[in-house]
């Protein structure tokens, strides 16, 4: 009997656009997306990353225009619509694939 596994992981994105696509995604389908101001909470439920590396995230992604952060009682952010033009693009798809094929050999 022979089992086949086939894993395809996805690299190339910085990891950064990856919390804003996070974001993207959390806000896509409300009204006004760019004025939804989400919260770390929101943002640690969606993410796959802790929430230093979501701040340090965050942070650059401002600096680059995609996101603004405010600072209420608890930190908030939003998506700005460069940051959505910026995910809604094609060309920034992750640039690799990687495939790996497992082969079991099971001999009775």
């Amino acid at each position: 009997m022979q089992h086949f596994c086939f894993l395809l992981y996805l690299v190339g994105m910085d990891k950064h656009y990856c919390t804003l696509q996070t974001l993207a995604g959390i806000v896509q389908n409300m009204s006004q997306p760019t004025q939804y101001h989400c919260t770390p909470r929101e943002m640690i439920l969606h993410s796959t990353f802790d929430w230093d590396l979501i701040q340090k995230h965050l942070n650059q992604l401002q600096e680059e225009g995609y996101v603004l952060i405010s600072k209420a009682d608890t930190i908030q952010f939003s998506i700005t619509e460069k940051g959505f033009s910026f995910v809604g693009n094609e060309n920034n798809q992750p640039a690799k694939e990687i495939g790996l094929t497992l082969l079991e050999k099971v001999n009775h």
